[in-house]
């Protein structure tokens, strides 16, 4: 082994000193008087140690052509234009007067073609919506009236039904019905037991007697038919279980014909609720 800074050969029991940073032998005197490591690339070299101490954070450039030199230019500050004093630079006010040196910009005025156009637009807008109001209101308001007037119509049909007029004419067209039909079964059914035909003479006739005529008027006539006009229906003030119907008759019985007026006399069973004929008059 060659201790690097004398050059000769470190003997075998010789003092030596061995670097912490290369591990390269020296003699001990040798690395006492250099104060450290004479290899030349090693950083416990005092040599290479000093070199790079010198050179810090410095950068290739500044160690080839020197450090950089810096020149400050000072930067003006702001004139304001009120007080004509001179600010601090970055200043957005003047420090002396105050004067806003960045005034929000004001909008520029809409074009008036602009502005006219948005003007009649929102009046054509505000126009149809009205007109959409108007449009819808006038068609609740009809669906309304339609709605009550059927309800209110099916509520008096309802009630026209359901009343003692209703079942009276409709009792006169099974009575017609029963002679143009010629169904003296149906006849007879209309009749109550107690009733009576009052000739033009004042001559009463019984249920028996007129059950007779009217068949063998069936028998004799192969057409008959009944026409009803001008039909009344009074209600007897005694007692709800009596009615009165008149009305203009013409019968026809094949080829001739016999017009008179004619009245019922009618009475409402009280176990059936049904009209029954217990006088009957042709004038």
């Amino acid at each position: 082994m060659v201790c690097p800074y004398c050059k000769n050969t470190i003997k075998e029991k010789s003092a030596a000193v061995a670097c912490p940073r290369c591990f390269t032998q020296h003699h001990r005197n040798c690395w006492e008087e250099h104060n450290g490591c004479a290899v030349p690339d090693c950083y416990g070299n005092p040599d290479v140690k000093a070199v790079a101490e010198n050179v810090g954070n410095k950068t290739i450039d500044e160690i080839l052509h020197g450090p950089k030199v810096t020149v400050s230019v000072p930067v003006k500050g702001t004139i304001c234009p009120e007080c004509g004093k001179e600010c601090g630079p970055g200043e957005s006010r003047c420090t002396f007067c105050g004067h806003d040196f960045n005034p929000e910009k004001k909008p520029e005025p809409a074009d008036d073609f602009e502005k006219e156009f948005r003007e009649r637009y929102r009046e054509k807008a505000g126009f149809k919506f009205r007109l959409r109001i108007a449009l819808f209101t006038s068609i609740g308001i009809v669906a309304v009236l339609i709605v009550s007037s059927i309800i209110f119509s099916y509520i008096k049909l309802n009630e026209y039904y359901s009343s003692e007029e209703y079942r009276i004419k409709l009792f006169v067209k099974e009575w017609k019905y029963s002679l143009e039909s010629e169904d003296i079964f149906k006849y007879r059914d209309l009749l109550d037991k107690d009733y009576q035909y009052i000739e033009k003479s004042g001559k009463p006739v019984n249920f028996d007697e007129r059950a007779k005529r009217i068949q063998k008027m069936f028998e004799i006539y192969k057409k008959i038919k009944v026409q009803t006009d001008d039909l009344i229906i009074s209600k007897d003030t005694s007692s709800a279980n009596y009615s009165n119907v008149t009305f203009n008759q013409t019968i026809t019985l094949d080829k001739k014909e016999e017009k008179g007026k004619k009245t019922f006399r009618l009475y409402r069973d009280s176990v059936s609720a049904k009209w029954k004929i217990f006088r009957e008059y042709f004038e």
